[in-house]
C-alpha cells in the first residue's frame, strides 16, 4: 500500500544550517526509497517562529488535521538543573 504525507511546518531546534539539513533530509528520504515534492525555505532572522507556531496552533485547519510535536522547554530546564 502506498501512502502520501503532507508536511507543512517548521523544523525547530535544529543544530544544522539549511544546506546541511536539506542534504541529510534528502539522503534520509532516498535511503528509504521516498521522494519529496514541495518547497523548502531557510528561516530568516526577521521571522518570528514562535508567533508562526502559535498561529498554526490556533488555526482550525491545523487543529483538525495537524499533528504537533513541540519541544517542551520545561523538560530542558529540569534536565539542566
Amino acid at each position: 500500500m502506498r501512502f502520501d504525507i503532507r508536511l507543512d511546518g517548521y523544523i525547530v531546534n535544529c543544530d544544522k544550517d539549511y544546506e546541511n539539513f536539506m542534504s541529510e533530509f534528502i539522503e534520509w528520504l532516498e535511503s528509504n526509497g521516498w521522494g519529496y515534492a514541495g518547497m523548502s525555505l531557510p528561516v530568516t532572522d526577521e521571522e518570528d517562529i514562535e508567533a508562526e507556531i502559535e498561529n498554526m496552533l490556533k488555526n482550525e485547519h491545523y487543529k483538525k488535521w495537524g499533528a504537533f510535536s513541540l519541544p517542551d522547554d520545561d523538560e530542558e530546564e529540569e534536565e539542566s538543573e
